[in-house]
This record gives C-alpha cells, structure tokens and sequence, in this order.
C-alpha cells in the first residue's frame, strides 16, 4: 500500500512538472513573439487621422450650427417688413444680424477645410518628428559605441602603462555620458510615438515601425510663389476673418448712416471700425506674403546646406577614425579622440536637423498653411 501511495506521488509529481514545463514554455514563445509592431506610412497615418480624429467632426458640426443659426437670423430679417424698420435696433435684426450670421457661417466653411488641411499637416509634422527622433536615438547609440570603443583602448592601455589614469577617467565618463544621452533619446522617441498615436486614434503605447522615410529631393524648383502667395492669401482664415470683419463693418456703418448722422457716437464708431478692418487685411496680407517669401527661401537655403552638411559628415567620419587609430598607437590624448567624435555627433545632428526642416517646409507648401510671423 505504501508503495503503491508512493507511486502515485511520482506520478503526480510527474505531471505537475509536465504542466509547469508547458505553461513555461507557452510564456517563453510568447515573449519570443515579443509585442506586435505595427508598419505605418505617412498616407496609413493620415487615412487613419481623417477616420479617428475628432477635430473633423467638431468642425463639421460648427458648420451645421452656423448653418442652423444663419437660416433663422434670414427668417427673422424676411419677417421684418421694410415700413416698420424705423429704428437703428430694428436695422441690426433686418441687416445687420443676417451678415453677422452669414459670415459664421463662411467662416465655419473655410475653417472646416482648414481643420483637414491642419489636422493632415500636424499629421504629417508629428510623423516627421518620430522620424527625427529615430534619428537621434541612432546618432546618440552610434555616438555611445565610438565611446565604448575608446574606453576598450584606454583600459589596455592603462593596463600595459602606454595611456594615463586621466585618458581612462575621461573614456569612462564619455561612456556614461553617452548612456545618459541614449536613455535621453529614447525617452524623447518614445514621447514623439505616443503624440502621433494621438493625433491618428492609435492607442498610446502602439509600437510604431514607420515605412515611409525622410524625402531628400529638391523640390524647391517646382513651386511658382506667386501662385503660393494667392492661394495662401485667398484661403487663409486669418485674412478671410479680417475681409468678413470688414463687409460685416461695413453693413453696420450703411445701417448707422440711415439712421444717424456724424458726431453720433454709434455712427462714428461704425465709420472707424470699417477703417479698422480695412487695414488689418492689408496688414495681414502682406505678413502673409513676407512669411511665404521668406520660406521660399530658406526652403532653397536647405536644399544647399544639405549637400554641404552630408560632406561634413564624411571628413567629420574620416577625422574620428584617424584619431582613433592615433590614440591605439599613443599618438593621441583622450581628449583628442573625444572632441573628434563630438564633431562627429554633431555633423550628424546638423545634417538630420536640416533634413528634418526641409520636411516640415515642403509639407506648409503642400497644404498652403502659412500664418504671419
């Protein structure tokens, strides 16, 4: 009998080991699997922006309301029969109410396109800051294992009495300052990835692989700035505010007028504010055109600095390299190979930020999103 109990607590013992193993290993496949990465291109992420995010459908609602408030502000103003408005009050509800009703409404109209012009050009921002970021997290890695290098040469050295405590010091905190840069960069990809996973309806921690990179082709050629220049100046809500402004200010002076005369404070008022919108829309539309003008140009500025700064980075590779050889031979001090490679890091940087700028610019011109400096 004791035999027999004994058996069975083997066989137990047996199959319990069994089911640990086996659960064991379905956890080991799974973090084999490890989190599901999702591809996403630049057009995935606006589709998915137009779908997911709210601001279409608030503008799209502002524009029902507008239209709503605009019909009964025109029945009220058709109701009014032209022998009893005999009152500056009754001139606003027949004239002036309307207009103020019907320039909401346009100016929910274009605001609608504005939202999806923004909403794609934020997209398209936020998507180019991961890129940027990406970037960075790679200069930051590649940066550390240049100094992770070093550190090997200086040890040896130290060790066999060809390199100084003071070269091991300095290789050890490059080392560590390159940790604290890279775990910086990091934190900084990972913050860019959660703000384009908001703009576009994702969940906040969907790990992003993104398939479409930075464009480096000239483009600056193919845009006619005068044509930029009317286009931004005919669509932009700035301006279209001001011009509405000024017509809406302009009915308040007619109806004014037709019940007053000068030296009337409602009059006079009415007469200023009309000046008024005048000029803010030429005030706006010519600091609209100075600031495309002015992209323009550094958009042809960037295009140059490119080129410039993608050869900085192949005599900035050459340089680093040959200090580092010279510090393996005892040619070189420490400090040498570090400022070589910070030269390094930062021709890198200048090239990426430049790359990176350029994006945001050719994406303004796409959308004709400019506002005055």
């Amino acid at each position: 009998m004791v035999k027999m109990l004994f058996t069975k607590k083997i066989v137990l013992g047996i199959l319990v080991t069994l089911v640990l193993l086996t659960a064991v290993g379905i956890n080991y496949a799974v973090g084999v699997d490890g989190p599901v990465v999702k591809e996403l291109s630049l057009q995935e992420a606006l589709d998915l922006a137009v779908k997911n995010n709210p601001d279409i459908e608030l503008a799209d609602l502002a524009v029902k309301r507008a239209q709503v408030e605009c019909d009964g502000a025109k029945d009220v103003a058709d109701d009014l029969e032209i022998n009893v408005v005999n009152t500056y009050q009754t001139g606003i509800m027949k004239w002036v109410t309307p207009k103020a009703k019907e320039m909401t409404l346009i100016l929910a109209q274009k605001g609608q396109d504005v939202t999806e012009k923004s909403l794609m050009s934020g997209v398209e921002k936020a998507y180019y800051d991961v890129l940027s970021a990406e970037r960075t997290m790679e200069i930051k890695r590649e940066n550390l294992k240049l100094a992770q290098d070093r550190l090997k040469i200086g040890q040896t050295g130290y060790k066999i009495g060809t390199k100084a405590k003071v070269d091991l010091n300095t290789d050890e905190a490059s080392v560590a300052s390159g940790q604290a840069e890279v775990a910086g960069a990091e934190n900084s990809y990972r913050t860019a990835v959660m703000e384009l996973n908001r703009m576009i309806g994702l969940d906040l921690d969907t790990l992003l692989k993104l398939t479409t990179k930075f464009s480096v082709e000239k483009t600056g050629s193919s845009i006619i700035l005068e044509d930029t220049i009317k286009g931004a100046l005919a669509d932009n809500l700035e301006i279209l505010t001001v011009k509405e402004t000024q017509a809406l200010s302009q009915v308040q002076f007619d109806v004014a007028r037709k019940f007053y005369t000068g030296g009337v404070t409602v009059y006079d008022t009415a007469q200023i504010d009309a000046k008024t919108a005048e000029l803010k829309v030429k005030q706006k539309e010519l600091a609209i055109t100075s600031t495309i003008k002015k992209s323009y140009l550094t958009l042809f500025y960037l295009e140059k600095s490119i080129d410039w700064r993608t050869k900085e980075i192949e005599k900035a590779q050459e340089n680093a390299r040959i200090f580092l050889l010279k510090y393996g031979a005892g040619l070189a001090t420490s400090l040498d190979v570090k400022k070589a490679a910070i030269d390094l890091e930062q021709a890198k940087e200048n090239l990426s930020g430049d790359i990176y700028k350029y994006n945001i610019l050719k994406s303004l011109f796409k959308y004709n999103l400019f506002v005055a400096d």
